[in-house]
């Protein structure tokens, strides 16, 4: 949409009009496609496309023909590192804002053997500078973000960070085989504890239980807290047969530490969605309790 406007309006004759009207017309249809297929395009394929959309800005600078075209059409490369800061891991941000910067210098000297006006230092220097500012910025913002979605007495993620999480499963769920458990857990009898032995011997028992809980979950396995002695554990590409028997190692834990939880799983289904998956978790936690708590009770398989 920008390449288009900068079209419609006075511009630089050096500019290749053929190919702002191509990328104009071919990034749109791109960017609807990728939107279209969000849930089921595979996660592999996320750094390639940002890749690619690193090569679209190298072609529009490379062609711009002009120095002060190609510095305008340079800070489309910050989209590139914002996106990677923003949802890659360290390496992989790294990796495309690698990509990123050779690019730029390539064709910094493609501009210059076509005969355009030669670059100074001045551009370069400021590029990298507000690139920098920004993931600058941007760590700290995710450093923020990251704090806010944490409990503070068990340090684990708390609701805003749990349903983050499992937004990602989910859709993860959908573009894959479709194997995700979640389950839920409550503390049994808790608030006799708390009347009994006092707030701070119920905290304690928490981060105990926490403690015992996240030794008994996988590697990639995720355990948040949505509320007292409420908790939800995430268990990805696992299926119920080989969830049980994990939901029953949190069950024997809490045992071990002198207390039981009662423990609602569910494995996702085609068609839900975080609120479905958490209600049947819920679910088949009412149904344990029911059936006397101190047990694992399951929805839906």
């Amino acid at each position: 949409m920008t390449v288009l406007l900068v079209l419609a309006f006075p511009h630089p004759q050096t500019i290749s009009v053929g190919v702002l009207l191509t990328l104009g017309g071919v990034a749109p249809v791109i960017g609807l496609g990728l939107y279209r297929f969000r849930y089921t395009l595979p996660q592999q394929a996320l750094p390639w496309l940002l890749s690619a959309g690193t090569g679209i800005v190298s072609i529009l600078v490379s062609t711009s023909g002009s120095r002060t075209v190609g510095v305008s059409f340079s800070f489309f490369f910050l989209w590139v590192v914002m996106y990677s800061l923003l949802f890659f891991s360290p390496l992989g941000a790294a990796a495309q804002i690698g990509i990123a910067t050779a690019a730029y210098g390539v064709c910094l000297g493609s501009l210059h053997t076509s005969g355009a006006s030669p670059f100074s230092a001045v551009e370069p220097i400021c590029l990298v500078a507000v690139a920098t500012t920004m993931g600058l910025v941007i760590i700290r913002l995710a450093k923020a973000r990251e704090r806010s979605e944490i409990d503070p007495l068990t340090r684990v993620l708390n609701r805003r960070g749990l349903d983050r999480i499992l937004e990602a499963e989910v859709n993860t769920a959908r573009r894959g085989p479709g194997l995700l458990v979640v389950a839920m857990i409550d503390v049994d009898h808790f608030k006799t504890i708390n009347d009994t032995y006092g707030h701070p011997a119920g905290d304690r028992l928490l981060q105990v239980l926490v403690s015992a809980w996240q030794t008994g979950l996988r590697t990639g396995d995720t355990l948040g807290r949505i509320g007292g002695d409420e908790f939800v554990a995430v268990l990805p590409r696992c299926s119920w047969q080989d969830a049980a028997p994990i939901l029953e190692r949190l069950r024997a834990a809490a045992e071990k530490e002198g207390t039981t939880c009662s423990l609602g799983g569910a494995p996702w289904q085609p068609g839900d969605s975080t609120s479905l998956l958490l209600g049947r978790a819920d679910a088949a936690l009412y149904q344990a309790k029911r059936l006397g708590r101190d047990r694992v009770a399951w929805n839906a398989i």
